[in-house]
Protein backbone atom coordinates (compact mmCIF):
# COMPACT_ATOMS: atom_id res chain seq x y z
CA UNK A 1 0.00 0.00 0.00
CA UNK A 2 1.49 3.39 -0.87
CA UNK A 3 1.56 6.22 1.68
CA UNK A 4 -1.30 8.15 0.07
CA UNK A 5 -3.70 5.23 0.28
CA UNK A 6 -5.84 4.91 3.37
CA UNK A 7 -7.64 1.70 4.24
CA UNK A 8 -11.40 2.12 3.97
CA UNK A 9 -12.43 -0.95 5.93
CA UNK A 10 -11.47 -4.30 7.30
CA UNK A 11 -12.26 -7.72 5.99
CA UNK A 12 -12.04 -10.59 8.40
CA UNK A 13 -12.10 -13.95 6.72
CA UNK A 14 -13.76 -16.44 9.02
CA UNK A 15 -13.39 -20.16 8.53
CA UNK A 16 -17.01 -20.33 7.39
CA UNK A 17 -16.55 -17.54 4.82
CA UNK A 18 -13.32 -19.12 3.55
CA UNK A 19 -14.93 -22.55 3.11
CA UNK A 20 -18.02 -21.04 1.48
CA UNK A 21 -15.84 -19.06 -0.94
CA UNK A 22 -13.74 -22.09 -1.95
CA UNK A 23 -16.94 -24.13 -2.39
CA UNK A 24 -18.48 -21.41 -4.58
CA UNK A 25 -15.33 -21.23 -6.72
CA UNK A 26 -15.59 -25.00 -7.20
CA UNK A 27 -19.30 -24.74 -8.01
CA UNK A 28 -18.59 -22.08 -10.66
CA UNK A 29 -15.71 -24.16 -12.05
CA UNK A 30 -18.03 -27.17 -12.47
CA UNK A 31 -20.70 -24.99 -14.11
CA UNK A 32 -18.15 -23.48 -16.50
CA UNK A 33 -16.89 -26.95 -17.43
CA UNK A 34 -20.42 -28.18 -18.18
CA UNK A 35 -21.13 -25.11 -20.32
CA UNK A 36 -17.86 -25.53 -22.18
CA UNK A 37 -18.67 -29.18 -22.82
CA UNK A 38 -22.15 -28.28 -24.11
CA UNK A 39 -20.71 -25.62 -26.42
CA UNK A 40 -18.17 -28.09 -27.81
CA UNK A 41 -20.99 -30.50 -28.70
CA UNK A 42 -23.45 -27.99 -30.12
CA UNK A 43 -20.82 -25.78 -31.80
CA UNK A 44 -17.83 -28.07 -32.40
CA UNK A 45 -15.97 -25.66 -34.70
CA UNK A 46 -16.73 -22.49 -32.75
CA UNK A 47 -13.92 -21.27 -30.50
CA UNK A 48 -15.33 -17.89 -29.47
CA UNK A 49 -18.73 -18.71 -27.93
CA UNK A 50 -17.35 -20.06 -24.66
CA UNK A 51 -17.27 -17.46 -21.94
CA UNK A 52 -14.30 -17.01 -19.65
CA UNK A 53 -14.54 -16.33 -15.92
CA UNK A 54 -10.77 -16.40 -15.44
CA UNK A 55 -10.50 -12.66 -14.75
CA UNK A 56 -13.10 -12.81 -11.99
CA UNK A 57 -11.72 -16.06 -10.55
CA UNK A 58 -8.19 -14.66 -10.59
CA UNK A 59 -9.22 -11.53 -8.71
CA UNK A 60 -11.18 -13.53 -6.14
CA UNK A 61 -8.15 -15.77 -5.58
CA UNK A 62 -5.95 -12.70 -5.23
CA UNK A 63 -8.21 -11.39 -2.46
CA UNK A 64 -8.24 -14.78 -0.70
CA UNK A 65 -4.46 -15.06 -0.93
CA UNK A 66 -4.02 -11.58 0.53
CA UNK A 67 -6.50 -12.24 3.32
CA UNK A 68 -4.88 -15.58 4.19
CA UNK A 69 -1.27 -14.39 3.77
CA UNK A 70 -0.77 -16.93 0.99
CA UNK A 71 0.78 -14.69 -1.68
CA UNK A 72 4.19 -16.38 -1.55
CA UNK A 73 3.34 -20.01 -0.92
CA UNK A 74 0.20 -20.24 -3.10
CA UNK A 75 -1.34 -23.15 -1.21
CA UNK A 76 -4.84 -21.99 -2.17
CA UNK A 77 -4.07 -22.28 -5.88
CA UNK A 78 -2.32 -25.61 -5.31
CA UNK A 79 -5.45 -26.91 -3.55
CA UNK A 80 -7.74 -25.69 -6.33
CA UNK A 81 -5.74 -26.48 -9.45
CA UNK A 82 -3.33 -29.29 -8.59
CA UNK A 83 -5.44 -31.10 -6.00
CA UNK A 84 -8.70 -30.31 -7.85
CA UNK A 85 -10.34 -28.91 -4.72
CA UNK A 86 -8.85 -31.73 -2.63
CA UNK A 87 -10.27 -34.56 -4.74
CA UNK A 88 -6.85 -35.55 -6.12
CA UNK A 89 -5.20 -35.51 -2.68
CA UNK A 90 -3.47 -38.72 -1.62
CA UNK A 91 -1.84 -39.46 1.71
CA UNK A 92 1.76 -38.27 1.78
CA UNK A 93 1.43 -35.69 -1.01
CA UNK A 94 1.97 -32.77 1.34
CA UNK A 95 4.47 -32.82 4.19
CA UNK A 96 5.78 -30.13 6.47
CA UNK A 97 8.73 -30.84 8.73
CA UNK A 98 8.25 -34.55 8.08
CA UNK A 99 4.60 -34.49 9.12
CA UNK A 100 1.83 -35.44 6.71
CA UNK A 101 -0.60 -32.60 5.96
CA UNK A 102 -4.09 -33.61 4.85
CA UNK A 103 -5.63 -31.35 2.19
CA UNK A 104 -8.87 -33.09 1.24
CA UNK A 105 -11.32 -30.31 2.08
CA UNK A 106 -11.49 -26.52 2.26
CA UNK A 107 -11.58 -26.98 6.04
CA UNK A 108 -8.26 -28.86 5.89
CA UNK A 109 -6.81 -26.04 3.79
CA UNK A 110 -8.05 -23.44 6.30
CA UNK A 111 -6.44 -25.31 9.20
CA UNK A 112 -3.18 -25.70 7.27
CA UNK A 113 -3.06 -21.98 6.43
CA UNK A 114 -3.48 -21.16 10.14
CA UNK A 115 -0.17 -22.92 10.98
Amino acid sequence: MNTTTKPVGNLTITKELFIETINQIEKQHKHDSKCSEAFSITLPDDYISCYNNEHLRGQLLKLLKLAMNDEQTEWIEYFIYELRFGKAYKEGMVKMEGENITLKTPSDLWEFLQM
